[in-house]
């Protein structure tokens, strides 16, 4: 039943970036999980139940501008010591690409995980220009 669930709140994280983080986390326990992992999955859903109206909207009169955010944290994982790299981007004011995850490696800075960070958010910016431009949108990049 954990599994049917966090494979279904995974599903709703595409269009709700508010739920990445929580999903992400959840993720990590779908071999083996415990009855707190069910409670969070639980309380995650009735999260859900109480702000049905919330995801990605797009304004029709927004600008053609993609914006990117990135961020780190050194060291995170208390059982791996591995760090978390996130990074979030946006077409005009909404939000279309994001993700968050554990680094493959462990660091020996927070500045070798800054770098990580930005070089994974400049990858994804550089891959939504290339596919926007081919659709033939005149997009600029911030």
């Amino acid at each position: 039943m954990y599994r049917r669930l966090v494979g279904r709140l995974i599903y709703l994280a595409f269009t709700r970036p508010d739920l990445a983080y929580t999903v992400h986390t959840l993720a990590q326990f779908m071999q083996h999980p415990r009855q707190e992992h069910w409670d969070a999955a639980i309380r995650t859903a009735r999260y859900l139940k109480g702000c049905p109206g919330q995801g990605i909207l797009f304004r029709a009169d927004c600008d053609l501008q993609l914006t990117g955010w990135c961020d780190s944290d050194w060291a995170s994982c208390p059982l791996t010591r591995r760090s978390i790299t996130g990074w979030l981007i946006f077409l005009g004011g909404s939000p279309i690409s994001w993700k968050t995850k554990k680094q493959h490696t462990v660091s020996r800075s927070s500045a070798e995980v800054e770098y990580r960070s930005v070089a994974a958010a400049t990858a994804e910016l550089k891959w939504l220009k290339a596919l926007l431009v081919a659709w033939g949108w005149n997009i600029l990049v911030l």
